[in-house]
């Protein structure tokens, strides 16, 4: 019996307002498993590939928006260079520095015995994660997979600039599979050989995760099985030609991601230290603003100098 792709991607709509009110924008993978997970689609390859094809559809009929599908690999860099007039632009200056004295707090993670980072396999979750972790004030890495040594190199002055004295930590998201767990070693390795060293932890997907929840496995066609063999990764993974990506975690339990996601990094958090460090920021507030007006003040001192030389 084929697929009632009608009544497929009409249960989409409902599945994705889901995620969107968890603040979640979800991939198509993650619509993909969780289509499958209320068995509208078979755990197939050429499912997948169908229900691209239809969701492209979809969102060019109106039936789905644009904006509620991640893009998995791309993203846009620069800037609009649009001009303002003077005073348009004073003013817009004027407002930003005051927006932020006013916004000024201490770092969440001064004074805390660990440097955390969280690094994840799949870019397209980039915004989901920022989603969840971003009040929690850790850098949100998209490794996508093995990442370049020019990546690692940027990646590990960052870990010896931030973390001082204190102990780093990588909390690893990625895909059940060889290269998922080559990857940890591989980030590992090449950070310890700038002169890093960090515990990486594998948070997810792990295959206890799997079996608790029941993940489906990737699907998979006659080609790619055939790669895989050739694969030698695969050779020595103990689990076969099984493999589940991040994305069916977030398809299948997503509250529950969430839960794992933000305990991860709570659990390197001391709320002891942070209630001390929120004791002195009304104190350091003060102090940014009296820098702020005598920096302000030295400068506008020095621009009325320079007028009065070109006039004289």
């Amino acid at each position: 019996m084929g697929i009632d792709w009608k009544k497929a991607v009409a249960a989409t709509v409902p599945i994705i307002r889901s995620f969107i009110g968890r603040g979640v924008v979800p991939t198509v993978r993650t619509v993909y498993y969780a289509l499958v997970s209320k068995e509208f689609i078979p755990n197939t390859r050429s499912a997948y590939q169908g229900l691209c094809k239809k969701l492209v559809q979809a969102r060019k009929d109106g039936l789905v928006k644009w904006n509620w599908i991640a893009d998995e690999t791309r993203a846009t860099r620069g800037s609009d260079d649009t001009l303002w007039e003077p005073e348009e632009y004073a003013e817009a200056w004027v407002n930003h520095l005051f927006k932020m004295l006013d916004k000024f707090t201490l770092p969440r993670w001064l004074d805390q015995p660990y440097y955390v980072e969280v690094w994840i396999e799949k870019f397209a979750l980039a915004a989901t994660f920022m989603n969840w972790v971003g009040e929690m004030n850790v850098v949100l890495v998209p490794s996508r997979g093995y990442s370049s040594w020019t990546f690692l190199k940027e990646a590990a002055v960052r870990f010896l600039k931030n973390a001082g004295d204190k102990e780093s930590v990588i909390l690893y998201f990625g895909d059940f599979d060889p290269s998922g767990k080559d990857i940890e070693r591989f980030i590992g390795e090449a950070l310890e050989w700038f002169g890093v060293n960090v515990e990486i932890k594998a948070v997810a997907v792990s295959k206890e995760q799997i079996d608790k929840y029941d993940l489906p496995s990737t699907p998979e066609d006659a080609e790619e099985r055939a790669k895989m063999r050739r694969d030698p990764r695969f050779k020595g993974w103990e689990h076969g030609m099984f493999r589940v990506e991040l994305d069916a975690l977030m398809a299948f339990v997503p509250d529950e991601f969430e839960r794992i996601v933000k305990e991860a990094v709570s659990e390197y958090f001391d709320e002891e230290t942070y209630d001390k460090v929120l004791e002195r920021q009304e104190e350091e507030q003060l102090t940014v603003w009296d820098k702020a007006k005598e920096l302000i003040d030295e400068k506008m001192r020095e621009i009325r100098e320079k007028e009065d030389e070109e006039d004289a």
